[in-house]
This record gives structure tokens, sequence and C-alpha cells, in this order.
């Protein structure tokens, strides 16, 4: 019997102007999730801290 995942993967893009850090768009493949930090990253040149979490959700079947 095969193992079945019980979670599956999350990516959240935070960023932070100065009040704290905030979510501002979610990923589930780590590919999508470095293409969009690099972006939001090229896009703010530096007005914002930005940084990339990894969370764990469960799979609701």
């Amino acid at each position: 019997m095969a193992y079945k995942r019980k979670t599956k993967d999350r990516w959240d893009i935070m960023t932070n102007w100065g009040y704290g850090w905030e979510c501002e768009n979610s990923e589930y493949t780590r590919e999508d999730a470095k293409r969009s930090l690099r972006e939001y990253r090229e896009n703010l040149a530096g007005r914002a801290d930005v940084r990339m979490e990894k969370h764990r959700e469960p799979i609701m079947a």
C-alpha cells in the first residue's frame, strides 16, 4: 500500500512596507513561487522587502 500525502505545500509571497509582513500572493508549486518572487522583487525595485514562506495545508478529500 503506497503512502498518501495528507498535506499539500503552499508558498506565500510576503511583502513588508514598514507596517509588518503581509501575504501578497500564494502559489502551489515551487517553480511558480520562485517566478512570482522574482517578479515582485523586480517590480518593487527595493521599495519593500519581499520574502517567500512555505506552509502546509491539509488536503480535504
